[in-house]
């Protein structure tokens, strides 16, 4: 498993993040949006995008055999 940091804005539906210390598979009604703070993940907005998400990256397998994407 591979962790990269990356802004608020590149997480979508489906992505596994690190959120106060635990690995979360975020869903649409995770992810949110207000004209006043911008894009929220869990309800937090990162410091409007300041801070950076930490999205984990798990390496894909087929037939036993780790896939290079």
């Amino acid at each position: 498993m591979r962790i990269v940091e990356c802004h608020i804005s590149q997480i979508k539906p489906g992505d596994t993040v690190e959120h106060e210390g635990q690995l979360r598979t975020v869903s649409k009604r995770n992810l949110g949006r207000t004209e006043f703070f911008g894009i929220s993940l869990f309800g937090d907005n990162y410091r409007l995008g300041t801070i950076k998400v930490r999205k984990v990256i798990f390496p894909r397998w087929y037939q036993g055999v780790v896939v290079k994407s």
